[in-house]
């Protein structure tokens, strides 16, 4: 068998694409050399991988299990090809990382600043998005590494390097009346107003859980947000809403208190560093995991 990398990458846009055209044109190709590609990926692996009958190209059974083994092997290659350029251009090189709306400002650009000084030839791209869509493009290769809360296992395609624990609590204006209390139940927060996350999120999906638990009517949201902002906690200060954050968020909001509500089972995440399983870490990338760790002790 002599597979080429030219062909891996040929059956992964197809597959990503679902079309020879579209593909083709993604990987500035013709569209006869793209599935002369293809016919000679299956002739080397003896494999039928893709079912070209109907509207578009579907994997076969055959080509879903190779699907895996061809990502891996287009990935490694990629990370093969940026560490030979790091060692020739000597310490210059691309750092590709992700971040979370609730990472960026806190974790990712105060290691930054304390990284690219060192670093003067250091460029980075930076994508913000939210924890699922990052871990499928470190997955997937795209990302070198990304900084996002977890709540729970990773994929098994990735491993996670615990940064710090950041658990979440139930806050409110320092002015709020159940501010003043020593304890509190969920029952005292019916009929509060809420900034929650989006109905989709883990905390938010674990604080509904505990209502269904209780037999109370879920959080009413006034507002939703897909992370706490310096603005959004701003409004939490001024207003009579509750809200479920992060314990790191309130440590400079000196008009927001965290109720001491009790949650039966504490709703704990961590802010971990987030790599493929089996990468080799490329000197930039174990740079940057010192500095945000760095971050982490203060």
């Amino acid at each position: 068998m002599n597979l080429s990398l030219r062909d891996i990458e040929y059956f992964l846009a197809a597959v990503e694409h679902a079309n020879l055209a579209r593909a083709a044109a993604v990987c500035e190709v013709s569209q006869p050399a793209l599935s002369k590609s293809l016919q000679r990926l299956e002739a080397d692996t003896g494999l039928a991988l893709l079912d070209r009958s109907g509207r578009g190209l579907r994997l076969t059974s055959a080509g879903l299990v190779f699907l895996e083994h061809a990502k891996k092997l287009w990935v490694q290659y990629q990370d093969a090809v940026r560490q030979a350029l790091e060692l020739r251009v000597g310490e210059a090189g691309l750092l590709r990382m992700g971040a979370t709306g609730a990472t960026v400002d806190s974790i990712v650009m105060p290691a930054l600043a304390w990284l690219l000084p060192r670093r003067p030839a250091l460029r980075v791209q930076l994508v913000q998005g939210l924890s699922d869509d990052l871990n499928e493009q470190v997955a997937s290769g795209k990302l070198d590494l990304a900084v996002t809360p977890i709540y729970a296992d990773v994929p098994a395609a990735l491993h996670q390097t615990p940064i710090l624990e950041d658990g979440l609590c139930v806050a409110a204006s320092r002015k709020h009346p159940l501010a003043a209390r020593r304890k509190l139940a969920l029952h005292d927060l019916q009929a509060q107003r809420w900034i929650l996350p989006k109905p989709a999120a883990v905390a938010r999906l674990a604080l509904d859980a505990h209502y269904a638990e209780a037999g109370l009517a879920l959080p009413v949201a006034a507002l939703e947000v897909e992370h706490f902002s310096k603005g959004t906690l701003a409004l939490l200060a001024q207003s009579s809403l509750l809200a479920i954050v992060p314990q790191s968020a309130l440590a400079d909001q000196r008009g927001i208190a965290a109720l001491p509500v009790v949650l039966g089972r504490p709703l704990q995440r961590r802010i971990a560093l987030i790599t493929r399983r089996a990468t080799t870490w490329s000197p930039l990338m174990a740079e940057f995991r010192s500095a945000v760790a760095a971050v982490a002790k203060g």
